[in-house]
């Protein structure tokens, strides 16, 4: 009788033992954050422990996952889930679009001019034509240089369209030098390669009377281009001594010689 009275008392102490250890199990909140006491109590007069007391006899507690000594992270998202981002039209207004449809014009503007008509410098691609039957205007060149005036004849054997000018005198620093000008223009097709000047100088006395006249030759200012005006300039001379003190020099003779 007392070995049955043993054993029974053991079974119940274990099936309480059991009992008890469900219980305390499933006081936990839901799976994954929930956790058995399984530490002693605390002391009595109060006051917390920051870590686990080691209990004798050599055996060290880890502290279990889900400890408050160390920072609670967020989760993360379930895999195969994306993270709802902030949406991007609410909130701030957004920016201006680069493509779309044109905001049309109010009422009352002017319209767009039509393709090929701008207004800038240059013409478009669908310019207007002159009207038919009005000649086609002509780009503007040059203007054609004037001829001399007045002349004098070129002499005989002078190229066809050669016009001379009428010479210009001028005194120089001596008595004895005179300088002078001639303008030419080739009127004609053919340039003026050849030919030469002589100039006819009269010595002048006090009393105006031609004492002389003497003769120089001279070149031509050549080749004498069509349609390009060409002056030429000499300085005609003659001695010192055939001018004396008070007489003068005047060169009014010109003729030309053509080869």
């Amino acid at each position: 009788m007392r070995r049955t009275t043993s054993a029974a008392h053991v079974a119940a102490a274990s099936a309480a033992a059991l009992c008890l250890g469900a219980l305390l199990t499933g006081c936990g909140t839901a799976a994954g954050t929930g956790y058995a006491a399984v530490g002693a109590a605390g002391p009595s007069d109060g006051t917390a422990r920051t870590k686990p007391a080691p209990p004798p006899g050599g055996v060290q507690l880890t502290p279990l996952d889900g400890d408050d000594t160390g920072p609670t992270g967020s989760p993360g998202p379930l895999p195969g889930t994306t993270a709802n981002a902030p949406s991007a039209t609410s909130g701030a207004p957004g920016a201006p679009g680069t493509s779309g449809t044109p905001p049309s014009a109010p009422p009352g503007s002017p319209a767009a001019p039509p393709a090929g008509h701008g207004n800038g410098d240059a013409p478009g691609s669908n310019a207007p034509s002159p009207p038919s039957g009005s000649p086609a205007p002509q780009p503007s060149g040059s203007p054609a240089p004037e001829p001399p005036s007045p002349t004098i004849p070129p002499g005989p054997n002078a190229p066809s369209g050669l016009v001379v000018g009428k010479p210009v005198l001028a005194d120089t620093d001596v008595r004895w030098c005179q300088r002078l000008t001639i303008d030419f223009l080739n009127t004609g097709d053919h340039p003026v390669t050849t030919g030469t000047v002589t100039f006819g100088s009269h010595v002048i006395g006090a009393l105006g009377i031609d004492w002389a006249t003497l003769d120089s030759t001279h070149p031509l200012p050549l080749p004498l281009a069509p349609g390009k005006p060409a002056t030429g300039t000499w300085r005609v001379c003659v001695d010192a001594w055939r001018v004396p003190l008070g007489m003068h020099l005047d060169t009014k003779d010109v003729s030309f010689t053509w080869k």
